[in-house]
């Protein structure tokens, strides 16, 4: 009888595939329950590491639908800013025209 850990180095040399195809034409004989064992193993590890992708790639999302936001909120302050400061401005032209005016007459 094969031991767990012989078919394990036996399945780590040959691959998945192999494994997968070996299995199906009784290779393993009795320690075909260990490569079973071991090809569940690499395809829940594969879950994993593709869950673990997907994370990765929601979370630069957003953060950069956050960076996004920061900046169209900046933007936003800047424009309120601007019309402040044009708001002003024209006061302050039409403050001169009065004064202009009235020294007139």
């Amino acid at each position: 009888m094969d031991s767990r850990e012989d078919v394990r180095r036996e399945c780590e040399k040959l691959g998945e595939p192999v494994v997968q195809a070996r299995l199906e034409s009784e290779h393993f004989g009795a320690g075909k329950a260990f490569a079973w064992e071991w090809l569940l193993e690499q395809h829940h590890r594969r879950l994993r590491e593709g869950e673990s992708a997907v994370r990765e790639r929601i979370e630069r999302a957003l953060k950069a639908a956050e960076e996004s936001a920061s900046a169209a909120r900046a933007a936003a302050a800047g424009a309120q800013s601007a019309a402040r400061w044009a708001i002003v401005a024209a006061l302050a032209a039409a403050a001169a025209v009065i004064v202009s005016l009235v020294r007139h007459w």
